[in-house]
């Protein structure tokens, strides 16, 4: 229907994926369909987009494309996005708050800037502590 067509035509620039358009997922690399996925997911019009690990896998240049993808949704789409993310320049460059955790423990709320400059994160995911060096597999 023109309904879907234009809502195709609106993710696709949202996304965008426009030099994709005619192009077969399959042909597409890792992180093209991660942005894929995505656009389908977004087509749903959810209030609540659950992201886990979205750049598990995928090359550090896809990582840089994938971000700006997801602030645009975060901005553009009035839906509220959970990111569970380890690679921490990517999450606190598309975050507005982040909830850093350590062995399934809170350690701080806040602000990109405010939670990564906390003496218990940088100990914990700097890994200046000795059980950060352990789960690592270092040595002291």
């Amino acid at each position: 229907s023109e309904a879907v067509a234009r809502r195709v035509d609106e993710l696709i620039d949202l996304m965008g994926l426009g030099e994709y358009r005619y192009s077969f997922v399959r042909e597409l690399s890792t992180g093209t369909r991660r942005i894929v996925d995505l656009a389908c997911l977004v087509a749903h019009r959810p209030t609540v987009i659950l992201l886990d690990e979205p750049t598990s896998g995928i090359a550090q240049r896809e990582v840089e494309a994938l971000a700006p993808v997801v602030r645009r949704l975060r901005d553009e789409m009035g839906a509220s996005l959970v990111i569970v993310e380890h690679d921490i320049p990517f999450v606190s460059g598309v975050a507005d708050r982040l909830i850093a955790f350590d062995q399934g423990r809170v350690v701080t709320t806040g602000p990109p800037d405010e939670v990564l400059e906390h003496p218990d994160v940088v100990e914990s995911y700097l890994g200046t502590s000795g059980a950060a060096i352990a789960r690592s597999g270092g040595t002291e």
